[in-house]
């Protein structure tokens, strides 16, 4: 076993490197510079993997300081679940703890979505692609549209004003005129839109995209929308002889447009396979977590409920050192050490320098989404009490005039609150 797990691995060396140029690869690849470790527990079996932007590097042994390790518990496990036909064998693995991962975290995912699309049968040429629409080309729709012309779609796009799609037609996406003529072109739509309202107003009508839909097709939608509007989607959809997903997503505008979002997938799980890589071309991280439509919703607001309250906290204790006299600039340090996340670390600084005019989620839209928290909350029986004091902030903070503004502009409610005034 261990000689062909030492084999598999110089395999898996070969098909990196002999993949390297395709463009889902590559998008993952350019401007990374990390060295992921594969070994077995008694350190036995082991390769090492050295990306510098395309360029991989694959050496037998141990390396002394990888960003991570993927140690398996032995090699028998390791070839038994790299053999397997179920895409998701090393994430049982992880679960069972015949795999653990030693450093970051981060980096183990990135280097198996690589591993994952350099594998994918496709050849990743325009020719071969299916094309795919985007309907909806805000902050994150454009995004991800971009993200699918990098990785060899044929885009379609459409937006209820015009001028959205230029950038993206001169990228080498077609432009459409209705969210119609836009389904009827693609054999997958993905919809980045603000909310219930906007996505019923797509999906249904005369030149909704339902109207141009083919039997069979696939609509993946990426907005944060309540559990109920996702069930009518499903029936609509089931109605019409086509499929959708639900895959809200995780990330800001620059994660969508290099291709490194979370997506929360639920639905079908012949179609989520079938979509997979589209749902590759612009995510660095897939969770699929069931046929039940619905949760992929309760998860992304449950996600977004952890944000919004960390957010909130972050902004309530700078105001409280601002009036107890610790300075800024150690509570600063303090989130940076408390919160490694570079997410986290970058609203730590946007708060500290109270910089909310470069937007990756703007206060409406916040406002929006804890909402439909609270609505979930009660749902289910469970009092989500921070968010209802988030809602108040918001709610205040729009009447402030900073529904424009990124959400995290909550710390200017609480400093006003506090008698810190402009």
């Amino acid at each position: 076993m261990k000689l062909l797990l030492d084999l598999m691995l110089f395999g898996l060396a070969t098909v990196l490197r002999l993949n390297s140029s395709k463009p889902l690869v590559f998008s993952k690849l350019r401007n990374r510079r990390f060295a992921v470790q594969i070994r077995t527990g008694d350190g036995s079996v082991g390769r090492y993997f050295v990306f510098c932007g395309a360029d991989i590097f694959s050496r037998r042994g141990v390396l002394a300081s990888p960003d991570v390790s993927l140690v398996w518990k032995d090699a028998a496990v390791a070839v038994r679940s790299l053999r397997s036909s179920d895409p998701d064998a090393v994430q049982t693995a992880l679960a069972d703890q015949s795999l653990s991962i030693m450093g970051d975290g981060e980096v183990a995912i990135r280097f198996g979505e690589i591993v994952r699309a350099a594998r994918s049968g496709r050849t990743q040429t325009g020719a071969m692609m299916p094309p795919v629409a985007v309907i909806g080309l805000g902050r994150m729709g454009s995004g991800i549209a971009c993200s699918l012309l990098r990785s060899g779609f044929p885009v379609v796009v459409y937006n209820r004003t015009e001028e959205k799609t230029s950038p993206l037609v001169e990228a080498g996406a077609k432009a459409v005129a209705t969210p119609a003529a836009a389904a009827r072109a693609a054999r997958y739509v993905v919809t980045s839109l603000t909310d219930d309202a906007s996505i019923s107003a797509v999906v249904e009508g005369t030149d909704g995209l339902l109207a141009g839909l083919e039997r069979g097709a696939v609509h993946i939608g990426a907005s944060t929308i309540s559990a109920d509007m996702t069930r009518r989607l499903v029936g609509l959809h089931s109605e019409h002889g086509s499929h959708y997903l639900a895959a809200p997503v995780i990330g800001r505008p620059d994660a969508a447009k290099s291709g490194e979002l979370v997506s929360l997938v639920c639905g079908d799980r012949s179609v989520f396979e079938a979509s997979r890589t589209v749902l590759q071309s612009f995510t660095r991280q897939i969770q699929y977590l069931g046929e039940d439509h619905a949760v992929a919703s309760a998860a992304k607001l449950a996600v977004n409920y952890s944000a919004a309250t960390i957010i909130d906290l972050m902004g309530q204790i700078y105001t409280f050192g601002e009036k107890s006299g610790i300075p800024l600039s150690a509570m600063h340090t303090m989130f940076r050490m408390m919160w490694a996340q570079p997410v986290l670390q970058g609203y730590a600084t946007r708060i500290w320098h109270r910089e909310f005019d470069d937007v990756g989620f703007d206060l409406r839209g916040g406002l929006k989404d804890v909402t439909l928290m609270l609505n979930a909350a009660r749902e289910q029986g469970v009092r989500w009490d921070f968010a209802e004091a988030i809602q108040r902030k918001m709610t205040r903070g729009v009447e402030m005039g900073l529904g424009a503004s990124d959400w995290s502009s909550t710390y200017e409610v609480t400093r006003a609150e506090a008698g810190l005034g402009t």
